[in-house]
């Protein structure tokens, strides 16, 4: 089964569209792929996640290029993020080259050296618009990379990603928008109000349940422009 996601990941082939194919769900054709990924990125899975180790991790670049995803020309985007430890996260994208190509031709931007912008946000138990984050942080990322890690995540929290350009005048141009990550819950106080606003959500007394964390996602946030 994990070779076949393989083989038509590598083709371009969407999770959804994978999913239909071998009739699971998209949840379990991502959670595949993302162990295999993980593997063949590191090298190895974490021995355990150990939040007092001393051994320093590392941010930013992907060791083995041969092994990150590789990034085709696909009518699609997607940015994925999945844990590296407790307070890191690694995260591959795929966006097509001549949307890239044909989008920095009309905003003037050179793309091929423009670096990507990977914009975390906290969205810790709120409906997420693109605006109301808690906070967010950006990370800067060279044009050629499709692969990265990100450090400085706090427990208790939850987050999802923008990846994207940042432009002359200060503006960030979204491309796609990532899944959402939880860091663990380290507060029985967490549990206890997330337990409540279910219990108050099911009674009908509040409209959105402040348990999950509701975040619209996006492909070609930036919209073509004919030609």
């Amino acid at each position: 089964m994990l070779e076949e996601i393989i083989r038509l990941r590598e083709q371009g082939v969407s999770f959804r569209k994978i999913a239909k194919e071998l009739d699971m769900t998209v949840g379990k054709v991502q959670y595949q792929w993302v162990k295999y990924q993980k593997t063949v990125t590191v090298g190895q899975p974490e021995a355990g996640l150990d939040k007092s180790s001393a051994t320093p991790k590392r941010v930013g670049r992907v060791r083995a290029k041969k092994q990150r995803p590789v990034l085709k020309s696909h009518p699609s985007t997607e940015l994925i993020m999945t844990f590296s430890s407790f307070t890191r996260i690694y995260c591959y994208w795929m966006i097509p080259e001549n949307w890239l190509r044909h989008t920095s031709e009309q905003l003037s931007v050179s793309g091929e050296d423009h670096p990507f912008v990977l914009r975390l946000y906290d969205v810790t138990s709120i409906a997420f618009d693109g605006h109301n984050q808690h906070s967010h942080m950006d990370t800067y990322v060279p044009a050629k990379e499709n692969g990265w890690f990100v450090s400085g995540l706090r427990e208790n929290r939850s987050y999802c990603m923008d990846i994207g350009w940042k432009l002359e005048d200060g503006t960030f141009l979204a491309f796609t928008r990532s899944n959402v990550i939880h860091t663990p819950r380290t507060e029985e106080t967490q549990e206890h109000h997330r337990l409540q606003d279910l219990h108050d959500f099911e009674a009908g007394r509040i409209r959105t349940p402040n348990w999950v964390e509701h975040v619209s996602t996006y492909s070609y946030y930036v919209k073509e422009v004919k030609s």
